[in-house]
């Protein structure tokens, strides 16, 4: 089982998150993409989730970072990240009971994280957001106002709710961030894994079409000069060769 005390990329930051809790990502299951992802048309999961045996405490976390990509309309965006919740949510009791035993490139499994945070006493909820300014509405008010609209819907099931930039949050709950630099989520490496290997796979299968092809004009080639010889005078009339030697190849080439 994968021990806690864990760091993990998502995006441009890297989270250290603390010794004894146990950190699962539903993007590493098959479970989740093969199954629970298209349940309903589509089934959202959250960034990471976290449990402490100890603590009985079940972390749901968010990471959005939209200083590079357009962001949604704040009522959207609140909509998106609710049901992210209750789809994490529904997540975890289904996988309690459906899920196999799987071996995630990060995290514990779906299935241990699902039956470990059943004996939970306490659902916290965390959105890290970072946000562009605007010349209209400066980042720090806009997320105040998308925080005070999750928290009307998110405070019957944590009224601590967090959310917060992504870089002002750690600390707050059990995690620290460092930037990733060049370092890539599980993830995104295995996308990036699986565009190389279709890279190769296209290269190779151009230089087979090029050696056969490269084969079948060698084959046509020899048997035309081992056709009749008036067959290859045909051809070079037909070609609007002149019939001279200096038309014809030699027979060294």
């Amino acid at each position: 089982m994968y021990q806690p005390g864990t760091t993990c990329v998502e995006g441009l930051h890297r989270f250290h998150f603390d010794a004894g809790y146990y950190v699962c990502r539903s993007e590493c299951s098959p479970f989740y993409s093969h199954h629970a992802q298209n349940f309903c048309n589509s089934c959202k999961e959250m960034d990471f989730m976290l449990y402490h045996p100890g603590k009985k405490e079940l972390w749901l976390i968010e990471v959005k970072d939209y200083r590079f990509n357009a962001r949604p309309k704040v009522q959207d965006l609140v909509e998106k990240l609710c049901r992210k919740v209750r789809d994490c949510l529904f997540l975890l009791r289904t996988a309690a009971l459906c899920a196999p035993e799987e071996e995630p490139a990060e995290g514990i499994s779906l299935r241990d994280m699902a039956r470990m945070s059943l004996q939970a006493k306490h659902i916290r909820i965390a959105f890290t957001i970072e946000l562009s300014s605007s010349d209209f509405y400066p980042a720090k008010s806009l997320l105040a106002h998308i925080r005070e609209l999750l928290y009307r819907q998110i405070r019957f099931i944590d009224p601590e709710m967090i959310c917060l930039p992504i870089t002002e949050s750690g600390g707050v709950g059990p995690w620290r961030i460092s930037p990733a630099g060049n370092e890539h989520s599980a993830r995104v490496q295995k996308r990036m894994e699986e565009a190389r290997l279709a890279r190769e796979k296209q290269a190779r299968l151009a230089a087979e079409l090029a050696r056969h092809a490269a084969k079948q004009a060698r084959k046509k080639q020899k048997k035309e000069r081992s056709s009749p010889l008036w067959k290859q005078r045909a051809r070079e009339r037909e070609a609007g060769l002149t019939g001279t030697h200096k038309d014809r190849p030699s027979a060294r080439k």
